[in-house]
């Protein structure tokens, strides 16, 4: 009978320790999930304008669950601004010539240095304020030269999403055609007697192709048309009329 009394005695202790631990198990969870082991970690770790659940389990229930709404953005532009710097060669054939003594000279080795800052306005639409530096030269004249220096502004058209989705991934698509349209004005410096020097205005049209090398820089290689008015292209001509240049332009845009 002793025995029994002892072995009677061991089941209710047990019974009475697993009912107070059940008991205590759920009142545990509740006050770890609202008080924390660490209040002050949790409430600085939660980076949301949202109220918060307190407490560190609390936090990472809620961390968990506005990660996975995060993931659902549909499209979105890495930065706000960029900066061009690059260089392009003047298509002689496509442009036209330069006057000296009534005979007509064909546009030869000539370069434009163009600087750049633009703003990315949204996901295909962007614009740009550039500076291009440009000297001329001719076939046969090798004493007569030209120089040019304009400011310009141009408004670009993406003609593809530079970000989309596929599934539950954003990806970069690495080749996007643009266009754009815009204007320059500035000044011509002949070398030579009677050179043509003054100001002229050039409307500008641009096509091209935008090549991602990472998320944040990029090659342009793009054609650009300028209808230069207001001042003639060569030496011993009347200071005025319009001068049409075609250049292919290669750049590198950075993003910031």
């Amino acid at each position: 009978m002793q025995k029994l009394s002892y072995f009677v005695g061991l089941v209710v202790i047990l019974g009475m320790t697993t009912d107070a631990m059940a008991g205590y198990a759920p009142r545990l969870l509740r006050d770890e999930v609202r008080e924390g082991v660490d209040v002050h970690v949790a409430r600085t770790t939660v980076d949301t304008v949202d109220d918060a659940p307190v407490g560190a389990i609390g936090g990472e229930v809620y961390e968990s669950r506005h990660s996975a709404a995060a993931d659902n953005t549909v499209v979105y532009i890495p930065t706000s601004m960029y900066i061009r710097g690059g260089a392009g060669m003047t298509l002689g054939a496509l442009s036209d010539r330069a006057s000296w003594n009534g005979d007509k000279y064909d546009i030869s080795d000539t370069w434009t240095v163009q600087m750049g800052l633009g703003w990315n306005f949204s996901s295909y639409v962007r614009g740009e304020i550039d500076f291009q530096n440009t000297t001329f030269q001719f076939d046969q004249l090798d004493d007569n030269r030209a120089a040019s220096r304009q400011i310009g502004a141009t408004l670009y058209f993406d003609l593809l999403r530079r970000w989309y989705r596929t599934g539950d991934v954003t990806r970069r698509r690495m080749l996007v055609p643009f266009i754009g349209m815009g204007a320059g004005a500035g000044t011509y410096e002949f070398t030579g007697d009677n050179g043509a020097d003054g100001f002229f205005v050039a409307p500008r049209a641009v096509a091209g192709l935008n090549v991602m090398i990472t998320d944040l820089i990029g090659i342009d290689i793009a054609w650009q048309y300028q209808m230069r008015i207001g001042n003639g292209f060569g030496w011993n001509v009347r200071r005025g009329g319009v001068d049409n240049i075609n250049n292919i332009m290669l750049t590198m845009r950075a993003n910031f």
